[in-house]
C-alpha cells in the first residue's frame, strides 16, 4: 500500500465534502442554529412554567379551623398562610379556591391545577390530637400539575409541622419534642444555585456522550453515502476504480476522509457546547462542566468515529444511489440507539463485560470520564474498550475492501429496480 496514493485520495474526498452544501449544512451549520433555538425554546418553556401561577381548589375549605379553633391556619383568605411556602420567593403565589363540583371534573376541565381534599370532620379531629386523612390530587401527565401538587404537598407538610409544634408547647414540650433525630443532608443543605448546577451537571454527564454518538454517527454516514453511492450517481466510481490505486488504497483514503469529517463535526459540536456550558456556569455561579473529562470524551470519540466511518462506507457502497445508500444505513442509527440508550439506563455501570460492547463502553468509560464524584479515572478499562472498537473497526474496514473488490456490487446499474441489499451481499463477483 502506498501512503501517498492513500494520502492523495483522503485529500480529494475532503475537498469534495467541503464542497458539498447538503453536507456542510448538516454538520456544520445545522449545530450553529440548534444549539442556541434549544437553549431559548428551553428558558422560555421555564420561565413560562416558573411565571404561571398555581390555582388549587380545596373541597371542603370550610372545614379548616378557625380563628377559635387556637389551631395554626393553612390558608388566609385564597392565599397561602405566611411562612408555609418556602417557594414563595421565586415563584408566583398560590391561588385558592373553594371546590363545590367533581375533583376529577375540575382537574380534567383545567379549572384547578391540583385539588386539596380535606374532612368533613378536620378540625375536631385535630383538637382531639388524632391524625385526619387529607388527600392531594393532580392531572397525569400534566407538567404543571405535578409541580403544583409538588408544591402543595410541601405546604401542607409545612402546616403539619406547625401544629405539631403547638401541640408540643400546650404540652410543655420543646417545639422540636418529636424530632427524635437531627439529620444533616448534603443536598438539601446546599443552596438554590449550588443544587441546579450539580443536577444539570450530573444530567450533563449523561446527556453529553449520547449527543456525541449521534454527531459521530451524522457526521460518518453522510459522509460515507457521499464517497459511495454519490459517486456511483455521478459516474466518478468507474474513473476512480480504473485509476493505478489498489482497492485497499481507495478503501483507506475514503475511510480516513471520513473519520475526519465525523470527528471534527464532534469537536465542532463539543466548542459549542462547551460555550453554552460558560454561559449556563456564569449565570448560576457555580462550575458544571468537567473540562479534563470532556477532553477525555473527545479522544475515546476517535475510535467510535472510525467504526461508523468503515460501517459506513462498507455498506454504502452497496447501494446505487445516495437515497438508497442512506436507507441501507438507517439501520445503523436503528441500533446505535438502543446501544446508547443502554448505558443511560439507571444502575448502569462500566464492568469487564459491559467494557467489551460496542458504543455502550465507550458510552460508560465517557460518563466515568465525565463524573465529579471523586472515583479514580479507570484506567484499566481502557485497554478493553479502545481495543473492542479497533477489533470492530478493523472487522469492518476488512468488510469495505472485500466490497471494493466485488464487481457485481461496484458497478450495479442505477436504474435497475431489484437486488436489493441481501442480494448484493451475496451475489456472486462478475469476474
Amino acid at each position: 500500500m502506498h501512503w501517498s496514493v492513500v494520502r492523495l485520495i483522503a485529500g480529494k474526498e475532503l475537498r469534495d465534502l467541503i464542497r458539498d452544501r447538503r453536507t456542510v449544512f448538516l454538520i456544520l451549520i445545522l449545530p450553529v442554529v440548534l444549539y442556541p433555538l434549544f437553549g431559548i425554546t428551553g428558558y422560555l418553556f421555564a420561565s413560562a412554567l416558573i411565571g404561571q401561577s398555581n390555582v388549587v381548589g380545596v373541597v371542603g375549605l370550610e372545614h379548616l379551623p378557625s380563628a377559635q379553633a387556637g389551631l395554626p391556619a393553612l390558608f388566609v383568605n385564597d392565599k397561602v398562610a405566611e411562612g408555609l411556602d418556602a417557594d414563595e420567593q421565586n415563584l408566583p403565589p398560590v391561588t385558592v379556591k373553594p371546590l363545590t363540583e367533581d375533583p376529577e371534573e375540575a382537574l380534567r376541565l383545567k379549572r384547578c391545577d391540583a385539588v386539596l381534599i380535606l374532612p368533613d370532620n378536620l378540625t375536631e379531629e385535630l383538637k382531639a390530637e388524632r391524625r385526619p386523612t387529607i388527600t392531594i390530587r393532580a392531572r397525569d401527565g400534566d407538567d404543571k400539575s405535578k409541580l403544583a401538587a409538588r408544591r402543595l404537598t410541601a405546604i401542607v407538610k409545612a402546616w403539619k409541622g406547625k401544629i405539631a409544634e403547638k401541640r408540643n408547647a400546650e404540652h410543655g414540650l420543646p417545639p422540636d419534642f418529636h424530632e427524635v433525630l437531627t439529620i444533616v443532608d448534603p443536598i438539601a443543605d446546599k443552596p438554590k444555585g449550588k443544587k441546579a448546577a450539580d443536577e444539570l451537571r450530573d444530567t450533563f454527564t449523561r446527556v453529553f456522550p449520547f449527543i456525541l454518538i449521534m454527531w459521530l454517527v451524522a457526521g460518518a454516514v453522510q459522509p460515507a453515502v457521499d464517497m459511495t453511492a454519490g459517486e456511483k450517481e455521478r459516474g466518478t466510481m468507474e474513473t476512480l476504480l480504473i485509476s493505478p490505486a489498489e482497492r485497499s488504497e481507495i478503501v483507506v483514503g475514503k475511510f480516513l476522509a471520513a473519520t475526519a469529517f465525523s470527528f471534527a463535526s464532534v469537536v465542532w459540536n463539543v466548542m459549542w457546547l462547551t460555550g453554552a456550558g460558560l454561559l449556563v456556569e456564569r449565570a448560576l455561579g457555580f462550575p458544571i462542566l468537567n473540562y479534563a473529562g470532556m477532553l477525555g470524551c473527545v479522544v475515546v470519540g476517535l475510535p467510535l468515529a472510525m467504526l461508523f466511518s468503515a460501517i459506513s462506507l462498507a455498506f454504502g457502497v452497496v447501494a446505487k444511489s445516495t437515497k438508497e445508500g442512506q436507507y441501507y444505513l438507517l439501520p445503523l442509527i436503528l441500533v446505535t440507539m438502543p446501544l446508547a440508550f443502554w448505558s443511560m439506563t439507571p444502575g448502569a455501570e462500566l464492568t469487564p463485560g459491559s467494557c467489551w460492547v460496542p458504543v455502550t463502553g465507550a458510552m460508560l468509560l465517557q460518563q466515568r470520564l465525565l463524573t465529579v464524584s471523586g472515583e479514580p479515572i479507570p484506567w484499566e478499562y481502557f485497554a478493553p474498550v479502545l481495543g473492542s472498537l479497533f477489533v470492530w473497526v478493523a472487522a469492518a474496514l476488512a468488510f469495505a475492501s472485500w466490497q471494493f473488490r466485488r464487481e457485481g456490487v461496484l458497478f450495479r446499474e442505477t436504474g435497475s429496480t431489484g437486488g436489493g441489499l441481501l442480494r448484493g451481499l451475496f451475489k456472486r463477483d462478475v469476474n
